[in-house]
């Protein structure tokens, strides 16, 4: 096999120390302007190392992180621009005559091609073995850049297709022959992150990332939270084909027509309407809303609309009730006197209802005989209190009037599904599910995360179980586990930032993992992004955001470099575990547009 590619050569002038890469190179390569073309960031060169010897020569590889045409007659520096206009203008105009001549061939010392590389940690010899390196690169030898099969044979290092379960993510953005492959078992235990900002294909990637995952032979459990409501489109075929479901965590978070169409067991007289109303208002990316996709959304939405489920409700007592609010009542730094004069605010409403269940008709009767206005506009509770405890206890009737304002409209049983139904559906080894959870209210959708994260996680814990696996994904995950300095005061954000961070931290143990995406990283609790071994890395416009990205795998801010440069669907990925190589890798993923279209293309009821 041959290592090199031809033609390519460079030389390595400068090596110094880097805390994050051990060692950070500057290669020079003379210009032409088709090689500029064929250099890209995330390349890979070798060059001799001092290992080097009698028994032949050994070369460390180099990942280019930055690639850099420079022409010297116009200087090194912003600052050389400073002299004359008039000899600054000429210089550049001659200096453009250089870039398109040297077409092919290098004639002008002037005229350089300046690389920025780091270490992979890796060297191979002349017979393309690939070990750890053993030693660093020489300055002032020749550096050649290596050919697209021992590439791909470097990046998908140690990985065995015919061993391990894996999933293809993707290609390298500059060479689409070369496949990368990633570890599913290391992917979700040990916790992956997309990050970027808006427009990079965020929803795009994780649409993939799911359906490669629920393609594998062994079963594969994933949840994921869909808090903007934009997954039912862009999973459609993953929904209908394996075992998908929506759940709902209350009817108020489907329209009427769709609910009344779930709720009359599907009844052919509400089936056009619910079908209309539920496209139109589908969220989908630009490329599957032409008419004809539309069209061809409108015959699986039936299909479709009978995978939505609605969970169960439970009995709320006003004991239960209580307890939970409390929590809320009580968090922050009250004095002494505020609490107790909470504390006897809920036994003057509650206590001759304490083992009663809270309906809306008893929420609206407490709301009426201790909240409404009496004589002089006060209220019977809040006007014997003190300002801090009148706060406090507004958030009782706020509750009551959510429970008064509900719906208590029966509900088909056929559409209904439990949490206990959701955790033997979890237990089942013999196929693979999509859960798609999604409600109106963000509180509700954090407090449920919590709760079946828990039941989950104790039920393997206390049963010694681990298979089959279960991947938590999370949504605009900032607004799951924020950060102490971002963190809201609604107690749902502390339990659903609680129960990411440990399954992050404890979740391998037991086949459950964590996956989250967001374009706001510097917003996240610090600890589980932490925890995170695989990421996905695209534009991050805000420093903020980069610095807590490479803060938490190790990066440099010249590995970012070349993330500037992405268009829509490339990623930097970068895993300790997941893929052959601990080293960032420059991917183009697939477009999960293309495969939505070409389900439907297929697609009978």
């Amino acid at each position: 096999m041959n290592n090199f590619r031809d033609n390519i050569t460079g030389r390595l002038l400068w090596a110094e120390a880097d805390q994050n890469t051990r060692f950070k190179y500057t290669i020079w390569f003379d210009y032409t302007r088709r090689l500029v073309n064929d250099l890209h960031e995330g390349d890979l060169v070798a060059v001799p190392n001092f290992a080097t010897g009698p028994s032949g020569i050994r070369y460390s590889i180099l990942q280019l992180v930055t690639v850099m045409p420079m022409h010297y007659a116009l200087g090194t520096d912003i600052k050389d621009l400073k002299g004359y206009p008039g000899f600054v203008m000429q210089a550049a105009k001659s200096a453009s005559a250089d870039w398109t001549e040297q077409e092919t061939e290098s004639y002008e010392d002037t005229t350089k091609i300046i690389c920025e590389a780091i270490p992979t940690n890796l060297e191979c010899n002349e017979s393309g073995d690939v070990n750890l390196e053993m030693s660093m690169a020489m300055v002032g030898k020749d550096v050649q850049a290596l050919t697209s099969e021992m590439t791909g044979l470097i990046f998908n290092r140690e990985i065995d297709k015919d061993v391990e379960t894996v999933i293809e993510i993707g290609d390298l953005i500059r060479d689409k022959d070369i496949n990368i492959y990633i570890r599913v078992d290391d992917l979700i235990k040990t916790h992956f992150g997309v990050f970027g900002f808006t427009g990079v294909g965020k929803s795009n990637l994780t649409s993939t990332l799911v359906s490669n995952l629920l393609s594998v032979d062994e079963p594969i459990k994933i949840i994921l939270f869909d808090l903007m409501d934009e997954y039912t489109g862009l999973l459609a075929d993953q929904i209908l084909t394996h075992n998908g479901k929506i759940i709902c965590l209350s009817e108020k978070t489907l329209m009427k027509p769709v609910f009344g169409y779930l709720n009359s067991n599907f009844e052919e007289n509400y089936k056009e309407i619910a079908v209309n109303k539920f496209v139109d208002t589908l969220l989908l990316p630009k490329g599957l809303k032409t008419k004809d996709n539309v069209h061809k959304l409108k015959k699986s939405a039936p299909s479709i609309l009978r995978k939505f489920k609605l969970l169960k409700r439970e009995i709320l007592r006003v004991e239960k009730f209580i307890n939970e609010i409390k929590i809320e009542l009580f968090q922050g730094s009250i004095g002494v006197n505020t609490k107790n004069e909470i504390e006897t605010a809920l036994k003057t409403i509650f206590k001759s209802h304490m083992s009663e269940k809270l309906t809306p008709q008893l929420a609206k009767s407490l709301i009426e005989k201790h909240f409404e206005p009496k004589e002089f506009g006060t209220s019977p509770i809040t006007a014997k209190l003190k300002e801090t405890a009148q706060t406090r206890v507004g958030i009782i009737k706020r509750k009551l009037q959510e429970i008064a304002e509900s719906d208590e409209e029966e509900i088909n049983p056929k559409i209904q599904i439990s949490i206990i139904d959701i955790l033997k559906e979890l237990d089942d080894k013999s196929t693979s599910t999509l859960y798609l959870i999604t409600s109106h209210d963000t509180d509700k959708i954090r407090e449920f995360a919590s709760k079946l994260g828990w039941n989950l996680f104790e039920y393997r814990r206390k049963n010694g179980r681990f298979t089959p696996l279960v991947c938590f994904i999370f949504d605009e995950a900032d607004e799951f586990m924020p950060g102490e300095t971002y963190m809201p005061k609604n107690e749902s954000y502390k339990q659903s930032r609680k129960i990411i961070e440990t399954l992050a931290r404890r979740g391998r143990k037991f086949g459950l993992g964590v996956g989250i995406a967001t374009q706001r990283s510097a917003y996240l609790d610090t600890k589980t992004i932490g925890q995170l071994h695989t990421y996905f890395i695209s534009k991050l416009p805000r420093k903020n955001d980069r610095e807590t990205v490479a803060s938490a795998f190790g990066l440099s801010e010249d590995q970012f470099t070349q993330t500037f440069k992405f268009q829509k669907g490339q990623w930097l990925l970068v895993s300790h575990d997941a893929t052959g190589i601990d080293m960032p890798i420059p991917i183009q993923a697939p477009n999960a547009e293309e495969r939505i279209k070409k389900f439907l293309e297929g697609y009978t009821e």
